[in-house]
């Protein structure tokens, strides 16, 4: 049982790596100026960060929301994770976009790390 919370604890943190990816942008777009001979793939990031973050955080978040199931049988964490997995993708999918790739990898950053705190406190409460 303490396996499978840890589990869980470990999805969220690999699911929010976009999010700090996110969150640190507007630090590395603040400092801009004194390093503005560097390209944009540096201040933004690559596009494939994305989907290297969204693989690594999958196939954790999917064995830990299975694990969960099989002990309280709430599927509503799994919902939860695909909108947030959703909203990663699309933020992904939206990387030049400005704010709205932030947005929406945070958010689904958040949602993803929601879902697994309810399969944590779901599997507690059983």
């Amino acid at each position: 049982m303490e396996k499978d919370g840890a589990l869980d604890g470990a999805a969220a943190a690999l699911s929010s790596l976009c999010l700090v990816h996110c969150l640190l942008l507007p630090l590395g777009l603040g400092l801009a100026p004194m390093i503005s001979g560097l390209s944009d793939d540096v201040l933004h990031g690559p596009v494939w960060v994305h989907w290297a973050l969204l693989a690594l955080a999958a196939p954790v978040s999917v064995y830990a929301l299975w694990k969960g199931v099989e002990v309280h049988g709430d599927g509503r964490p799994w919902k939860l994770a695909l909108l947030g997995f959703l909203l990663m993708a699309s933020g992904a999918l939206s990387h030049d976009m400005g704010l709205q790739e932030q947005l929406l990898t945070v958010a689904g950053g958040l949602v993803v790390a929601l879902a697994h705190w309810r399969n944590w406190k779901a599997r507690g409460s059983h």
